[in-house]
C-alpha cells in the first residue's frame, strides 16, 4: 500500500510539474513581451513566467537563446520572416500600418518642403551579425527597401550593418552580451560614421568627457544569473560649464531616436547617464544638436512628438531618423502630418558673412591664363559635402568669386574637382546688384538652379 501511494504521489507531482511548465509557456508566449520593457510592465504572472522559463533555459517570451547568445525574439523573427515589403499573413497586420514606405516617403516630402534633408538610420540588431565571419543577416526585403528609397525617392539611408559585421569580425563586440542594445563601442563607431556623413556645422563647441565603469545585467539576461553581468565603460559628455550635455532646440541638426538613442543617456534605463547617441554625435561633430526620442515604437512615436511640437523643426537643415530595424517588420507606420513651421530662415541664411568648408564637385572651364583682357572676372564652381557656420547651407551650391583680379588669375582660377576649400561667403542676392555686371566663366544651364553664394 505504501509503495502504491508513493507511486501515485510521484505521478501526481510529475503531472503538476508538466501543468506548471505548460502554464509558464502559455503565460510567457502570450504576454506580448517585446524584450525591452521593464519588469513592471510584464505583470505579476508575466514576471513569474519569465523568471522560471529563463532559469530553465527555455525560449519562452521575448528572448531566444542560440549558441549561448541571447536575442530579442522580434529581432530574430525580423531577419527570418519573409520580406517586410509584402503584406503579413494572418493577423500579423491587424490594427497597424505594416508598409514602411508610404510613411517614410511622406515624411521625406514634408521635410523637403521645409528645406530639410532626411537621413534614415535603421539600426541592426544582434541577429544581423553572424556568429562567424560573413555577410550581414538581413530580411529578404531589405536590399529592395534600400534601392527603392535611394534610387526612386532620393532618400539618404545609412546602412551600418556592414560596419557592425566588420567590427565583430575584428573581435570587437558591437552589442551587449545580455542586452538587445549596442555596446558603448558599437555606438561610438556608428556615431563617428553618422557624423562624417551628416554633419552640417563647422566645429564650434568644446566638450569635456568623463569615463565611467558600470557593472550591469541587460534586458535579455534578467533572472539568468550572475554569469550574464557585464562591465562596460561609458563616456559622459559635459558642457563647458561642467553640466551634462543637453539638446539644443535651435541647432540646425535634429536626431529622432528610440531606446538605442536613450540607452547610456537617461539614468532611468540603468545604463548610466549623459553618454548616449546624441551626446556622442555632438562630441564627434564638435557642435550642438537637438534630440527627440522615445523608448519604443520608433516607427511613429518620434514623428508623433514632432506633430505636437513642430517648433523643433525651426531652422533645421537635417533630420536623422534612427529606429530599430525590427520596426520594418513589426512597426506601425502611420501617416502623420507635421504642421508647417513659421519663421523658418531661408536656406542661404542671413546676409552676414559665414565660414564654409566643402569639396569642389564641378568647375566652370577657364582658359589657361597668365594675363587677361579683363580687369576682373567671376568664376562659378559647385561644391558639396558642406559644413558652415550656420549649419543651414545644404550642398550642392554654386560658389561665385573673383577668378581674375587686376588682369591676373587668382587662387580660385586654380581650383579643380576634388579640392577641399575653406572660405567665407554671403548670399549671392546680397551682392548681385554690384557684381552681376562682371565678366563670368559660367557653368552649364543645367546647373543654374542651385543656390548661389559669393566668396568674400
Amino acid at each position: 500500500m505504501a509503495r502504491g501511494r508513493c507511486r501515485r504521489l510521484v505521478l501526481a507531482s510529475l503531472l503538476l510539474l508538466l501543468l506548471g511548465l505548460s502554464a509558464i509557456a502559455y503565460l510567457s508566449s502570450s504576454s506580448d513581451d517585446p524584450g525591452n520593457r521593464l519588469d513592471a510592465e510584464r505583470g505579476p504572472f508575466g514576471r513569474l513566467a519569465h523568471k522560471l522559463s529563463a532559469s530553465l533555459g527555455l525560449n519562452f517570451g521575448g528572448v531566444v537563446t542560440r549558441d549561448g547568445q541571447l536575442y530579442l525574439r522580434q529581432d530574430v523573427q525580423h531577419v527570418e520572416l519573409r520580406s517586410f515589403l509584402k503584406s503579413p499573413r494572418g493577423a500579423a497586420a491587424a490594427g497597424r500600418n505594416w508598409d514602411p514606405l508610404p510613411a517614410i516617403v511622406d515624411f521625406h516630402r514634408q521635410l523637403q518642403g521645409m528645406g530639410i534633408r532626411l537621413v534614415l538610420l535603421p539600426l541592426p540588431s544582434k541577429a544581423t551579425v553572424p556568429n562567424h565571419a560573413g555577410e550581414p543577416v538581413v530580411n529578404e526585403g531589405y536590399d529592395e527597401f534600400l534601392h527603392l528609397l535611394e534610387s526612386e525617392h532620393q532618400i539618404d539611408v545609412l546602412d551600418v550593418a556592414p560596419l557592425l559585421v566588420k567590427m565583430s569580425a575584428d573581435g570587437d563586440s558591437p552589442f551587449l552580451r545580455g542586452d538587445s542594445h549596442w555596446s558603448p563601442e558599437g555606438m561610438a563607431r556608428i556615431a563617428h560614421l553618422v557624423a562624417e556623413r551628416t554633419s552640417v556645422q563647422l566645429p564650434t563647441t568644446s566638450y569635456e568627457t568623463v569615463d565611467r565603469k558600470l557593472a550591469l545585467t541587460g534586458d535579455l539576461a534578467r533572472f539568468r544569473g550572475p554569469e550574464y553581468e557585464e562591465t562596460i565603460t561609458t563616456r559622459m559628455v559635459l558642457e563647458s560649464n561642467g553640466q551634462l550635455w543637453k539638446p539644443r532646440p535651435y541647432s540646425p541638426y535634429l536626431l529622432l531616436g528610440d531606446s538605442f538613442t536613450e540607452i547610456y543617456s537617461k539614468p532611468d534605463n540603468g545604463w548610466g547617464k549623459g553618454a548616449g547617441f546624441a551626446e556622442t554625435l555632438s562630441l564627434e561633430m564638435g557642435a550642438p544638436i537637438d534630440r527627440l526620442s522615445t523608448a519604443h515604437d520608433g516607427a511613429f512615436k518620434t514623428r508623433e512628438a514632432l506633430m505636437k511640437h513642430p517648433e523643433r523643426l525651426a531652422n533645421k537643415s537635417v533630420v536623422v531618423w534612427q529606429f530599430a530595424m525590427r520596426e520594418l517588420s513589426f512597426g506601425d507606420w502611420r501617416l502623420i502630418e507635421i504642421p508647417q513651421v513659421k519663421g523658418q530662415l531661408p536656406p542661404e541664411g542671413s546676409a552676414s558673412p559665414q565660414p564654409l568648408q566643402g569639396t569642389v564637385l564641378k568647375t566652370a572651364p577657364m582658359p589657361a591664363l597668365t594675363r587677361t583682357p579683363y580687369r576682373e572676372a567671376v568664376r562659378e564652381v559647385i561644391i558639396t559635402d558642406i559644413r558652415s557656420g550656420s549649419g543651414l547651407v545644404m550642398g550642392p551650391v554654386i560658389l561665385m568669386g573673383l577668378a581674375v583680379r587686376d588682369h591676373l588669375p587668382t587662387g580660385m582660377a586654380q581650383w579643380e574637382n576634388g579640392d577641399q576649400v575653406a572660405i567665407e561667403v554671403v548670399p549671392w542676392s546680397s551682392v548681385e546688384s554690384a557684381q552681376d555686371r562682371l565678366q563670368r566663366f559660367s557653368l552649364p544651364l543645367s546647373d543654374q538652379k542651385l543656390p548661389r553664394f559669393w566668396i568674400k
